[in-house]
């Protein structure tokens, strides 16, 4: 599980949800000012790699990228400058190849 300790967040804990594409795992930090971020992950249809890409609604502002068949994205109410090196920070972690 991708560590963002030393941006300052810290895991809550995780579930395993229902999407339309399928089970995914949802992860949940927060701050020591209560601000939470969500990262869900999950199998996706073809396998591969997507770059990463800004995705904003409303409040909610966000980053999202596939690789190796697993799709990632990263939600908070952050601005998408302050989410990109968090974003970052769980590809280099989660990267399959080393």
């Amino acid at each position: 599980m991708p560590d963002l300790s030393a941006a300052g967040y810290r895991l809550m804990g995780g579930r395993l949800v229902a999407t339309p594409h399928g089970p995914a795992g949802l992860l949940m930090y927060d701050d020591s000012r209560g601000t939470r971020l969500v990262m869900l992950m999950r199998s996706m249809a073809e396998p591969g790699d997507a770059p990463m890409c800004e995705h904003q609604s409303g409040l909610a502002t966000g980053y999202a990228w596939a690789e190796d068949g697993l799709g990632y994205s990263l939600v908070g109410p952050a601005d998408l400058a302050g989410l990109h090196p968090l974003a970052n920070e769980i590809r280099r972690t989660t990267a399959t190849n080393t």
